[in-house]
Protein backbone atom coordinates (compact mmCIF):
# COMPACT_ATOMS: atom_id res chain seq x y z
CA UNK A 1 0.00 0.00 0.00
CA UNK A 2 2.39 2.63 0.70
CA UNK A 3 4.73 1.62 -1.94
CA UNK A 4 1.21 2.41 -4.18
CA UNK A 5 1.16 5.61 -2.59
CA UNK A 6 4.34 6.66 -3.16
CA UNK A 7 4.27 5.71 -6.57
CA UNK A 8 0.54 7.77 -7.23
CA UNK A 9 2.40 11.37 -5.45
CA UNK A 10 5.17 10.57 -8.05
CA UNK A 11 2.74 9.95 -10.74
CA UNK A 12 0.96 13.07 -10.18
CA UNK A 13 4.27 14.95 -9.58
CA UNK A 14 5.24 13.73 -12.76
CA UNK A 15 2.08 15.16 -14.85
CA UNK A 16 2.26 18.22 -13.02
CA UNK A 17 5.84 18.96 -14.03
CA UNK A 18 5.55 17.79 -17.84
CA UNK A 19 2.64 20.25 -17.79
CA UNK A 20 4.41 23.39 -16.43
CA UNK A 21 7.36 22.36 -18.81
CA UNK A 22 4.94 21.51 -21.98
CA UNK A 23 4.05 25.53 -21.41
CA UNK A 24 7.68 26.31 -20.94
CA UNK A 25 8.22 25.10 -24.81
CA UNK A 26 5.52 27.87 -25.18
CA UNK A 27 7.90 30.75 -26.57
CA UNK A 28 7.14 34.44 -25.17
CA UNK A 29 6.80 36.09 -28.72
CA UNK A 30 3.32 34.48 -29.19
CA UNK A 31 0.07 35.54 -29.51
CA UNK A 32 -2.97 34.11 -28.90
CA UNK A 33 -5.74 33.96 -31.68
CA UNK A 34 -9.17 32.38 -30.55
CA UNK A 35 -12.92 31.92 -31.58
CA UNK A 36 -15.34 31.00 -29.03
CA UNK A 37 -19.56 31.21 -29.74
CA UNK A 38 -21.04 32.55 -26.79
CA UNK A 39 -23.91 30.72 -27.08
CA UNK A 40 -27.14 33.19 -26.73
CA UNK A 41 -25.30 35.41 -24.74
CA UNK A 42 -28.89 37.92 -24.99
CA UNK A 43 -29.45 40.68 -22.39
CA UNK A 44 -32.98 40.72 -20.59
CA UNK A 45 -34.34 43.61 -22.66
CA UNK A 46 -37.19 43.51 -25.48
CA UNK A 47 -35.63 44.61 -28.98
CA UNK A 48 -39.17 44.80 -31.56
CA UNK A 49 -36.70 45.06 -34.69
CA UNK A 50 -35.55 41.22 -33.57
CA UNK A 51 -36.90 37.80 -32.18
CA UNK A 52 -35.76 37.67 -28.90
CA UNK A 53 -38.48 36.04 -26.97
CA UNK A 54 -36.39 33.39 -25.49
CA UNK A 55 -34.24 35.26 -23.45
CA UNK A 56 -37.00 37.78 -21.70
CA UNK A 57 -37.61 37.82 -18.42
CA UNK A 58 -41.52 36.50 -19.14
CA UNK A 59 -40.30 33.76 -21.32
CA UNK A 60 -40.41 30.01 -20.48
CA UNK A 61 -36.60 30.23 -19.85
CA UNK A 62 -36.97 33.10 -17.29
CA UNK A 63 -34.37 35.36 -18.35
CA UNK A 64 -34.02 37.60 -15.87
CA UNK A 65 -30.92 39.74 -15.03
CA UNK A 66 -29.54 36.66 -12.26
CA UNK A 67 -28.92 34.60 -15.26
CA UNK A 68 -27.90 36.99 -17.50
CA UNK A 69 -24.87 38.47 -15.23
CA UNK A 70 -24.35 34.23 -14.07
CA UNK A 71 -23.49 34.04 -18.11
CA UNK A 72 -21.71 37.14 -18.42
CA UNK A 73 -18.91 35.94 -15.32
CA UNK A 74 -19.51 32.38 -16.78
CA UNK A 75 -17.82 33.32 -20.36
CA UNK A 76 -15.74 36.02 -19.06
CA UNK A 77 -14.26 33.75 -16.60
CA UNK A 78 -13.67 30.80 -20.09
CA UNK A 79 -12.54 33.43 -21.90
CA UNK A 80 -9.72 34.74 -19.11
CA UNK A 81 -8.55 30.49 -19.27
CA UNK A 82 -7.65 30.61 -23.04
CA UNK A 83 -4.29 30.29 -24.36
CA UNK A 84 -1.60 32.67 -22.51
CA UNK A 85 -2.91 35.24 -20.66
CA UNK A 86 -6.58 35.13 -22.36
CA UNK A 87 -6.90 35.46 -26.16
CA UNK A 88 -4.97 38.34 -27.70
CA UNK A 89 -7.77 38.27 -30.65
CA UNK A 90 -10.77 36.84 -29.95
CA UNK A 91 -13.45 36.34 -32.49
CA UNK A 92 -17.33 35.78 -30.94
CA UNK A 93 -20.53 34.91 -32.28
CA UNK A 94 -23.81 34.64 -31.06
CA UNK A 95 -24.05 38.26 -29.02
CA UNK A 96 -27.19 39.97 -29.38
CA UNK A 97 -25.60 43.67 -29.51
CA UNK A 98 -23.23 46.17 -28.67
CA UNK A 99 -24.09 46.46 -25.08
CA UNK A 100 -24.53 42.32 -23.56
CA UNK A 101 -20.24 42.47 -25.74
CA UNK A 102 -19.25 45.79 -23.49
CA UNK A 103 -20.97 43.83 -20.38
CA UNK A 104 -18.86 40.95 -21.01
CA UNK A 105 -15.43 43.00 -21.08
CA UNK A 106 -16.05 44.66 -18.13
CA UNK A 107 -16.37 41.07 -16.35
CA UNK A 108 -13.96 40.70 -13.77
CA UNK A 109 -11.70 38.11 -14.06
CA UNK A 110 -10.91 39.79 -18.26
CA UNK A 111 -11.37 43.27 -17.25
CA UNK A 112 -8.14 43.61 -16.85
CA UNK A 113 -6.84 42.87 -20.50
CA UNK A 114 -8.89 45.91 -21.46
CA UNK A 115 -10.69 45.07 -24.46
CA UNK A 116 -12.02 46.79 -27.44
CA UNK A 117 -14.68 45.77 -29.49
CA UNK A 118 -15.40 45.45 -32.93
CA UNK A 119 -19.36 45.22 -33.83
CA UNK A 120 -21.73 45.37 -36.20
CA UNK A 121 -25.42 44.47 -36.06
CA UNK A 122 -26.33 41.74 -38.50
CA UNK A 123 -29.93 41.55 -40.41
CA UNK A 124 -30.04 38.05 -38.55
CA UNK A 125 -33.47 37.33 -37.57
CA UNK A 126 -32.73 36.61 -34.02
CA UNK A 127 -30.15 39.21 -33.89
CA UNK A 128 -27.37 37.09 -33.16
CA UNK A 129 -24.04 38.45 -34.60
CA UNK A 130 -20.18 38.11 -34.88
CA UNK A 131 -17.56 40.42 -33.19
CA UNK A 132 -14.33 41.00 -32.21
CA UNK A 133 -12.43 41.82 -29.00
CA UNK A 134 -8.84 42.72 -29.01
CA UNK A 135 -6.66 43.71 -26.75
CA UNK A 136 -5.86 47.55 -27.64
CA UNK A 137 -1.76 47.25 -26.65
CA UNK A 138 -1.53 44.40 -29.35
CA UNK A 139 -3.63 44.94 -32.16
CA UNK A 140 -4.39 48.29 -34.10
CA UNK A 141 -7.39 47.89 -36.52
CA UNK A 142 -6.91 50.89 -38.96
CA UNK A 143 -10.36 49.31 -41.24
CA UNK A 144 -13.65 46.62 -40.65
CA UNK A 145 -16.60 46.43 -42.23
CA UNK A 146 -19.38 44.17 -41.96
CA UNK A 147 -19.71 41.92 -45.47
CA UNK A 148 -23.63 41.01 -46.33
CA UNK A 149 -24.40 37.36 -47.10
CA UNK A 150 -27.39 37.59 -49.58
CA UNK A 151 -28.72 34.14 -49.54
CA UNK A 152 -32.55 33.04 -51.76
CA UNK A 153 -36.22 34.03 -50.96
CA UNK A 154 -34.61 36.82 -49.09
CA UNK A 155 -33.61 34.10 -46.53
CA UNK A 156 -31.34 36.24 -43.42
CA UNK A 157 -27.67 35.48 -41.78
CA UNK A 158 -25.11 36.87 -40.04
CA UNK A 159 -23.05 39.11 -41.74
CA UNK A 160 -19.24 38.57 -42.02
CA UNK A 161 -16.73 41.29 -40.06
CA UNK A 162 -13.46 41.80 -41.57
CA UNK A 163 -11.11 43.72 -39.82
CA UNK A 164 -7.70 44.69 -41.05
CA UNK A 165 -5.12 46.03 -38.49
CA UNK A 166 -0.98 45.82 -37.14
CA UNK A 167 0.17 43.64 -35.00
CA UNK A 168 2.44 45.04 -32.95
CA UNK A 169 4.48 48.03 -35.30
CA UNK A 170 4.46 46.37 -38.09
CA UNK A 171 2.57 43.65 -39.08
CA UNK A 172 -0.65 43.80 -41.14
CA UNK A 173 -3.17 41.17 -40.25
CA UNK A 174 -6.58 40.58 -41.73
CA UNK A 175 -8.83 38.87 -39.47
CA UNK A 176 -12.46 37.30 -40.70
CA UNK A 177 -15.04 36.47 -38.19
CA UNK A 178 -17.75 34.42 -39.61
CA UNK A 179 -21.22 32.40 -38.38
CA UNK A 180 -22.19 30.75 -41.37
CA UNK A 181 -25.78 29.73 -42.17
CA UNK A 182 -26.62 26.96 -39.79
CA UNK A 183 -27.98 23.02 -40.69
CA UNK A 184 -31.32 23.69 -40.02
CA UNK A 185 -33.84 21.72 -42.42
CA UNK A 186 -30.70 19.14 -42.85
CA UNK A 187 -27.08 18.97 -43.70
CA UNK A 188 -27.76 18.17 -47.65
CA UNK A 189 -30.79 21.00 -48.06
CA UNK A 190 -28.80 23.76 -45.94
CA UNK A 191 -25.28 23.02 -48.14
CA UNK A 192 -26.15 25.39 -50.52
CA UNK A 193 -26.58 28.34 -47.98
CA UNK A 194 -23.39 27.76 -46.65
CA UNK A 195 -21.38 27.68 -50.15
CA UNK A 196 -22.90 30.93 -50.90
CA UNK A 197 -21.43 32.41 -47.62
CA UNK A 198 -18.21 30.61 -48.08
CA UNK A 199 -17.68 32.11 -52.09
CA UNK A 200 -18.49 35.59 -50.62
CA UNK A 201 -15.62 35.00 -48.25
CA UNK A 202 -13.52 33.51 -50.96
CA UNK A 203 -14.03 36.23 -53.09
CA UNK A 204 -12.88 38.69 -49.83
CA UNK A 205 -9.74 36.79 -49.28
CA UNK A 206 -8.84 36.98 -53.02
CA UNK A 207 -9.39 40.58 -52.87
CA UNK A 208 -6.65 40.53 -50.20
CA UNK A 209 -4.07 38.40 -51.76
CA UNK A 210 -4.51 40.27 -55.23
CA UNK A 211 -2.91 43.40 -53.77
CA UNK A 212 -0.68 41.97 -51.71
CA UNK A 213 0.27 37.98 -52.23
CA UNK A 214 1.84 37.64 -48.62
CA UNK A 215 -1.41 38.87 -47.16
CA UNK A 216 -1.32 37.62 -43.53
CA UNK A 217 -5.01 36.31 -43.16
CA UNK A 218 -6.61 34.73 -40.38
CA UNK A 219 -10.67 33.21 -40.93
CA UNK A 220 -12.25 32.35 -37.50
CA UNK A 221 -15.88 31.07 -36.50
CA UNK A 222 -18.44 28.76 -36.13
CA UNK A 223 -18.62 27.60 -40.24
CA UNK A 224 -21.89 25.25 -39.25
CA UNK A 225 -19.60 22.86 -41.85
CA UNK A 226 -16.77 20.60 -41.02
CA UNK A 227 -13.18 20.86 -42.59
CA UNK A 228 -13.81 18.19 -45.03
CA UNK A 229 -16.90 19.60 -46.08
CA UNK A 230 -17.73 21.34 -49.64
CA UNK A 231 -17.92 24.68 -48.61
CA UNK A 232 -14.21 24.99 -46.43
CA UNK A 233 -12.39 22.01 -49.12
CA UNK A 234 -13.94 23.09 -52.40
CA UNK A 235 -15.29 26.66 -52.09
CA UNK A 236 -13.45 27.92 -49.59
CA UNK A 237 -9.59 26.15 -50.59
CA UNK A 238 -8.88 25.87 -47.17
CA UNK A 239 -6.52 22.35 -47.12
CA UNK A 240 -5.64 20.11 -44.01
CA UNK A 241 -2.60 19.16 -45.45
CA UNK A 242 0.50 22.10 -45.46
CA UNK A 243 2.83 20.14 -47.33
CA UNK A 244 0.46 20.04 -50.47
CA UNK A 245 -1.16 23.24 -50.86
CA UNK A 246 -1.07 24.74 -54.58
CA UNK A 247 -1.55 28.74 -54.76
CA UNK A 248 -4.10 30.12 -53.42
CA UNK A 249 -5.06 27.69 -50.75
CA UNK A 250 -5.41 27.91 -47.52
CA UNK A 251 -4.50 26.34 -44.37
CA UNK A 252 -6.87 24.51 -42.02
CA UNK A 253 -5.13 23.58 -38.56
CA UNK A 254 -8.22 22.32 -37.75
CA UNK A 255 -8.33 19.19 -40.00
CA UNK A 256 -5.88 17.19 -37.94
CA UNK A 257 -7.94 17.75 -34.60
CA UNK A 258 -10.80 16.14 -37.49
CA UNK A 259 -8.66 13.72 -38.13
CA UNK A 260 -7.90 12.30 -34.80
CA UNK A 261 -11.34 12.12 -33.64
CA UNK A 262 -11.97 15.74 -31.61
CA UNK A 263 -14.56 17.54 -31.69
CA UNK A 264 -15.62 21.53 -30.65
CA UNK A 265 -19.57 20.85 -30.68
CA UNK A 266 -21.12 17.32 -29.86
CA UNK A 267 -24.55 15.80 -30.73
CA UNK A 268 -26.32 12.76 -28.66
CA UNK A 269 -27.50 10.81 -31.36
CA UNK A 270 -30.68 9.38 -29.68
CA UNK A 271 -31.47 6.65 -31.88
CA UNK A 272 -27.82 4.95 -32.15
CA UNK A 273 -27.22 6.40 -28.37
CA UNK A 274 -23.90 7.84 -28.77
CA UNK A 275 -22.49 11.02 -28.78
CA UNK A 276 -21.15 12.50 -32.48
CA UNK A 277 -18.65 15.30 -32.11
CA UNK A 278 -18.17 17.76 -35.43
CA UNK A 279 -15.56 20.23 -35.89
CA UNK A 280 -17.81 23.33 -36.59
CA UNK A 281 -15.46 25.65 -34.88
CA UNK A 282 -12.03 26.18 -37.21
CA UNK A 283 -9.33 28.74 -37.23
CA UNK A 284 -8.06 28.71 -41.05
CA UNK A 285 -4.82 30.79 -42.07
CA UNK A 286 -3.46 31.93 -45.48
CA UNK A 287 -0.11 30.40 -46.59
CA UNK A 288 1.90 33.47 -45.93
CA UNK A 289 1.47 32.95 -41.95
CA UNK A 290 3.22 29.29 -42.42
CA UNK A 291 6.19 30.41 -44.09
CA UNK A 292 9.36 30.30 -42.08
CA UNK A 293 10.98 33.76 -43.69
CA UNK A 294 7.84 35.58 -42.62
CA UNK A 295 8.11 37.73 -39.55
CA UNK A 296 4.46 36.47 -38.38
CA UNK A 297 4.48 32.74 -38.47
CA UNK A 298 1.82 30.36 -36.99
CA UNK A 299 3.44 27.75 -34.41
CA UNK A 300 3.02 24.61 -35.80
CA UNK A 301 0.41 21.84 -34.34
CA UNK A 302 -0.92 24.86 -32.28
CA UNK A 303 -4.41 24.24 -33.01
CA UNK A 304 -6.11 23.73 -30.00
CA UNK A 305 -9.66 22.95 -29.06
CA UNK A 306 -9.79 24.15 -25.32
CA UNK A 307 -11.86 22.14 -23.42
CA UNK A 308 -11.09 22.06 -19.74
CA UNK A 309 -13.18 20.33 -16.90
CA UNK A 310 -15.11 23.04 -15.64
CA UNK A 311 -16.75 23.58 -19.53
CA UNK A 312 -17.31 19.51 -19.30
CA UNK A 313 -21.07 18.49 -18.29
CA UNK A 314 -20.93 15.84 -16.12
CA UNK A 315 -24.30 14.47 -15.96
CA UNK A 316 -26.42 12.79 -17.03
CA UNK A 317 -23.86 10.04 -18.15
CA UNK A 318 -24.71 10.06 -21.70
CA UNK A 319 -24.19 13.42 -21.87
CA UNK A 320 -20.94 13.33 -19.73
CA UNK A 321 -17.72 14.96 -21.22
CA UNK A 322 -20.26 17.24 -23.55
CA UNK A 323 -20.00 20.92 -22.94
CA UNK A 324 -21.45 22.04 -20.35
CA UNK A 325 -24.28 24.68 -21.77
CA UNK A 326 -26.58 27.19 -20.27
CA UNK A 327 -29.80 25.51 -21.03
CA UNK A 328 -30.36 21.60 -21.92
CA UNK A 329 -33.97 22.43 -23.55
CA UNK A 330 -36.09 23.84 -21.01
CA UNK A 331 -33.68 22.78 -18.42
CA UNK A 332 -31.07 25.46 -16.60
CA UNK A 333 -27.54 24.65 -16.19
CA UNK A 334 -25.94 27.76 -15.53
CA UNK A 335 -23.77 26.47 -17.46
CA UNK A 336 -21.49 28.40 -20.45
CA UNK A 337 -21.94 27.14 -23.52
CA UNK A 338 -22.46 24.56 -26.92
CA UNK A 339 -19.20 24.87 -28.49
CA UNK A 340 -15.78 24.70 -26.76
CA UNK A 341 -13.45 27.55 -27.28
CA UNK A 342 -10.44 27.34 -30.36
CA UNK A 343 -7.59 28.78 -30.69
CA UNK A 344 -3.97 29.34 -32.44
CA UNK A 345 -0.60 30.30 -31.35
CA UNK A 346 0.79 32.71 -33.89
CA UNK A 347 4.85 33.73 -33.24
CA UNK A 348 6.24 36.83 -34.08
CA UNK A 349 9.62 37.48 -35.33
CA UNK A 350 11.76 40.31 -35.16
Amino acid sequence: MRFMLLFLAFAVFTSVLAQKNSKKKIPKNVLTVAFYNQENLFDTEDDPTIDDSEFLPTSANQWDEAKYRKKLANMAYAISTIGQNAPDILGLCEVENRKVLEDLVKEKSIAKYNYSIVHYNSPDERGIDVALLYKKDVFTPFADKAIRIELPNNDKTRDVLLVSGILGKKDTLHVFVVHFPSRRGGLEASEPRRIIAATKVRQAVDSLLQKNPKSNIVLMGDWNDEPDNKSIVEVLKAKGDMQNLQSGDLFNPMARLKAEGMGSHAHYNRQEKKVEWNVLDQIILSQNLLDRKSKLQYLPNSATIHKPDFLLQQQPPQYKGQPLRTFAGKQYLAGYSDHFPVFVYLKTRK
